[in-house]
């Protein structure tokens, strides 16, 4: 079985000269690096929106952007990549229902309930506009619980919340490690990169 997720050889001149990473189930592995490290083109070219300047790059054996890999892949972005002009629940809906492939309706009462256990119905039912940046991205780890990706990548998922949602995030994130494989991009102070398996360091 190849492993959960794979990068081999990859550069994106002159920010990431040559990385190479296999992490498996249960493994948590955080990049670190500062603003203009290439995290953000990293993880574009994970997701399958960039190609990889040089390099290959495989989620589950699969290429990314292909259907497996976006069966088996949940994507968190630091900007929260919610749509300006729809109230961030049905943006959910849609997005945990396309993960699942299942119907809206059979995931409009899971996302009720988390939405109300993470104390976030009312900002829910808003435009992303209307909300904090910590509401915005506590929002975001939704398909996290509610989907149990197989691979979870992540940029910068602990960034802009709040001290006091900081906690409830990790749990999230953490708790994916039963059957799952996450690479989480941060910089050095993240909480991650103590909780990591292994450390790899962007220069």
């Amino acid at each position: 079985m190849p492993p959960y997720i794979s990068i081999g050889s990859y550069s994106d001149p002159p920010r990431i000269p040559h990385l190479s990473i296999e992490a498996d189930s249960g493994e948590l592995v955080a990049i670190v690096g500062g603003p203009g490290s290439g995290k953000s083109n990293l993880i574009k070219s994970i997701a399958g929106i960039r190609s990889a300047a040089k390099g290959s790059i495989r989620i589950m054996g699969a290429r990314p952007g292909s259907m497996r890999a976006r069966e088996m892949a949940a994507f968190i972005f630091q900007n929260s990549n919610f749509a300006p002009d729809l109230p961030v629940r049905n943006q959910l809906e849609r997005r945990i229902a396309l993960i699942g492939g299942v119907s809206v309706r059979t995931v409009q009462r899971d996302v009720a309930r988390w939405c109300e256990e993470m104390d976030l119905t009312e900002a829910a039912d808003q435009i992303p506009g209307q909300m904090n940046r910590s509401q915005l991205q506590m929002l975001s780890l939704a398909p996290l619980e509610l989907t149990k990706p197989s691979v979870a990548v992540l940029d910068e998922p602990l960034a802009n919340l709040s001290s006091l949602r900081v906690s409830s995030a990790l749990s999230i994130i953490i708790s994916l490690l039963e059957k799952a494989s996450v690479l989480a991009l941060v910089q050095n102070k993240s909480p991650l990169v103590k909780r990591a398996d292994r450390v790899v360091t962007l220069t």
